[in-house]
């Protein structure tokens, strides 16, 4: 098995190096119909043994290599609950057989829920952050810290990142940090995309109100610095009419925006493409992240060479309820990089969101009182 994994990876880099030869700084240039993707074999599948913390679903991954080894967080799903796992390998193959972790102390105050894992190391403190969700207060955002990501139990009790205000859903939390401050992404409602922001030196707390940067889309929205360039790009979750995910991609000069829609369908089903050794594991894009170029706060990213790890499901399995859908982790790597952007038939080229942020554009009302 580890063999013909690796005669994959060959395969995969070779194709990659070819169709981004001329990728440029933000690998989004040119105009052809659709991006295409080539995707692993699962790396990551629930686990095997009945009754397992894991067994029903693995999803939400939060994935970067520190130490020589890669580290993944990501959401678990048994018949009864949602928590968050943990698993390393010195090898992405590797994450298979690793040993998997429940992160029992990650939870809400009222519930045993906690899911949507990012983690990064903030440089400023010298702390790991582990941002997640809680069903507290219809979703609440919370964090968690240590000093040694390899060890479990060293993750501290989680306490609010925000006070969230209002009625309205907010979920998948996302920070990212510049130079000078710290931002903090969510998605309300399943429509608007929304940020509040704070001091480097205050961060975790100090957040300002949230505003509606961008809308609309479904959720899942994660945002990088573009490595070695100016540019910050936003990979967001889109819902098709059955409930099939794919994602989209924006661009923006500033973590704040004006952000721009490159393309709604930037990884999607028909643009995955399976070699006859790899099984049809999935047959859409939906909750994952880029892997990034390090693992601080910055979050860069190369998109000249995208790869992305991605939450998904076979066809014909998206059916039942939601909780006990058995989601697989896996890689898809961009092949035609700068190539595969085209102006959006929706969305003309040029046009942002929003073209002007009003005084009161913020995001702690339902969405009626909040429009861009």
């Amino acid at each position: 098995m580890r063999c013909s994994y690796t005669i994959q990876m060959l395969l995969l880099a070779l194709a990659c190096l070819a169709g981004n030869a001329n990728a440029g700084e933000t690998g989004i240039n040119g105009n052809i119909r659709q991006c295409e993707w080539i995707a692993s074999a699962p790396i990551f599948q629930p686990g095997a043994a009945a009754g397992a913390f894991d067994e029903v679903a693995v999803k939400d991954p939060s994935l970067f290599f520190f130490e020589g080894r890669w580290h993944l967080f990501y959401t678990t799903r048994s018949k009864k609950r949602y928590r968050i796992g943990y698993a390393a390998a010195e090898t992405l193959e590797g994450l298979a057989d690793a040993t998997r972790c429940p992160l029992v102390q990650l939870r809400g105050e009222h519930s045993e829920y906690a899911a949507a894992p990012q983690v990064f190391f903030f440089a400023p403190q010298q702390l790991w952050y582990l941002i997640f969700q809680t069903r507290d207060a219809n979703y609440q955002p919370v964090f968690s810290t240590t000093e040694t990501i390899a060890v479990p139990e060293s993750w501290s009790k989680p306490e609010p990142l925000v006070k969230k205000e209002g009625a309205a859903k907010w979920i998948d939390f996302w920070t990212l940090c510049d130079n000078d401050r710290a931002y903090l992404y969510y998605t309300r409602d399943h429509r608007d995309v929304c940020v509040m922001d704070t001091a480097l030196e205050a961060f975790p707390k100090g957040f300002s109100n949230p505003r509606v940067v961008f809308t609309p889309v479904h959720e899942a929205v994660h945002v990088y610095k573009v490595r070695g360039g100016s540019q910050y790009h936003m990979v967001c979750e889109y819902q098709d009419a059955k409930d099939m995910r794919h994602f989209g991609l924006a661009v923006a000069s500033h973590p704040l925006g004006p952000w721009t829609l490159a393309k709604e369908r930037y990884a999607a089903a028909e643009g995955l493409l399976f070699s006859d050794a790899t099984p049809r594991w999935t047959a859409e894009v939906s909750h994952g992240e880029a892997i990034r170029s390090g693992y601080d706060q910055r979050l860069e990213y190369d998109p000249a060479h995208t790869r992305l790890i991605i939450q998904g499901l076979p066809s014909g399995a998206h059916a039942g309820p939601y909780e006990l859908l058995p989601w697989s982790l896996g890689l898809i790597t961009l092949r035609n990089g700068r190539q595969c952007i085209e102006s959006n038939r929706s969305t003309p080229r040029g046009r942002s969101f929003p073209p002007r942020l009003p005084e009161n554009n913020v995001c702690l009302t339902p969405r009626s009182g909040c429009q861009s």
